[in-house]
C-alpha cells in the first residue's frame, strides 16, 4: 500500500483496504474453494520520514480441491492481480503468499499452522514500532493513530472461522473484555484448562461441525 502521513489519510486508507479485502474474497475463483478466513490489519510507523504503512495479514482456509488443477489453484501472480483489482490500483502491489498443508499427525505441520496463526494475530500496532525519544513526535503519532484507527475493525473473521469464533464464545479482540477477572470463590491454584477445536466434515450433511476436545 501507499504510505500516508496523517491520521485522516490513515483512516481513509484503512477503510479502503477493508472494503477491498471484502471485494476480493467474493471473487468467484477465491470464493468457490474458500472455507473461512481470519484477517488482521497492521500499521507500522516509518521513523525516517514519519509516514504510516498499513497492510493486511490474512489466514485463509481452502477446500483440498484448491490445490487440484489450474481452475482452482491461485498463483502468486493471480493473488497480486486480484488485490490490484480489488483495491483499484494502478501499480502491482506487494503480495506475499505461502501455503500450509495440514496433516494432523505431523508435528511439523502443527507448528507451521501455529506460526501462521501467531503471525496473523499479532498486534495491529506495537509501541516499539513508533515510540521515539521525541515526546512531541510521540504525541503527534498517537494523535494520528487515534484518528486513523477510530471505529476500525482491525480483526475480522469469515466463513468457518467466524462460526468457530462464535461457537467458542470468544471475546472480540476490539470490543470484548480481554482481561480475565477471577471471582472471589475461584481457586487461585487451579490451572487454566485448554482445549482443541476441530472442524469435521460430515458427508451426509455436506457441512462442517465443530468438535471440542479437552486436552
Amino acid at each position: 500500500m501507499e504510505y500516508v502521513y496523517d491520521g485522516e489519510e490513515l483512516n481513509k486508507s484503512l477503510a479502503d483496504m477493508a472494503k477491498g479485502f471484502g471485494r476480493m474474497v467474493r471473487y468467484k475463483k477465491i470464493d468457490k474453494n474458500l472455507i473461512g478466513f481470519m484477517r488482521t490489519t497492521e500499521v507500522t510507523v516509518n521513523k525516517t520520514d514519519n509516514s504510516y504503512n498499513q497492510h493486511i495479514h490474512a489466514m485463509m482456509c481452502f477446500e483440498s480441491s484448491y490445490f487440484r488443477g489450474k481452475d482452482n489453484y491461485i498463483t502468486h501472480e493471480d493473488w497480486q492481480a486480484f488485490w490490484k483489482r480489488a483495491m483499484k490500483l494502478d501499480y502491482d502491489p506487494n503480495v506475499f503468499v505461502t501455503a500450509i498443508k495440514s496433516r494432523v499427525s505431523s508435528e511439523q505441520d502443527k507448528q507451521a499452522i501455529e506460526k501462521a496463526v501467531n503471525e496473523t494475530a499479532k498486534y495491529s500496532v506495537k509501541s516499539d514500532d513508533y515510540l521515539t525519544d521525541d515526546e512531541e513526535r510521540n504525541l503527534q503519532i498517537v494523535k494520528d493513530l487515534e484518528e486513523g484507527l477510530y471505529r476500525k475493525r482491525l480483526i475480522s473473521y469469515g466463513g468457518l472461522l467466524k462460526v468457530i469464533h462464535k461457537e467458542l464464545n470468544l471475546d472480540s479482540a476490539e470490543d470484548g473484555d480481554l482481561i480475565k477477572v477471577n471471582d472471589e470463590n475461584d481457586d487461585d491454584e487451579k490451572e487454566d484448562e485448554g482445549f482443541i477445536v476441530t472442524a469435521m466434515w460430515n458427508w451426509n450433511r455436506q457441512n462442517y461441525y465443530i468438535k471440542n476436545d479437552g486436552s
